[in-house]
């Protein structure tokens, strides 16, 4: 019996095609986990490194919007923990998105200690937290 490429493709697409579905279902489980914790996630996703979260909300909820934004960032600590290549975030809001790049989390993670309480690091975080409103463009 001789080889046969379309059996080789149909091998490949089914293993593309595998691969696939873990990663929507594992996006799928972010955006659950998400909604678990009290967060009105629709969606989210990983783009270049960052995970992008797109809920409902507005930069006019104050506390109700920190309290969403804390969760959102300690979902992502948790995915890098795990071992996801996510190393920033960005949440989807009606009127702008928050956005904290790259290399933020990168100097986060250099500055961070175990002595490090709770307060500092929220502190830090919201300091280096970009609000970008829909008519801006901004560069990670």
């Amino acid at each position: 019996m001789g080889f046969d490429p379309l059996l080789k493709v149909s091998s490949t697409l089914k293993t593309v095609l595998s691969v696939l579905l873990i990663i929507s279902v594992s996006y799928g489980e972010i955006c659950s986990d998400l909604q678990t914790i009290g967060v009105p996630a629709h969606s989210a996703y990983l783009q270049d490194s960052m995970l992008v979260v797109s809920m409902s909300g507005s930069l006019a909820e104050g506390d109700s919007l920190l309290k969403h934004y804390g969760g959102i960032f300690f979902v992502a600590v948790d995915s890098i923990v795990a071992g996801w290549d996510v190393f920033g975030i960005a949440v989807e809001l009606d009127e702008a998105t928050l956005v904290f790049r790259t290399c933020d989390m990168i100097e986060l993670f250099e500055w961070i200690s175990e002595s490090s309480d709770d307060e500092a690091i929220a502190e830090w975080v919201l300091n280096h937290t970009r609000v970008v409103r829909d008519t801006e463009s901004d560069q990670p």
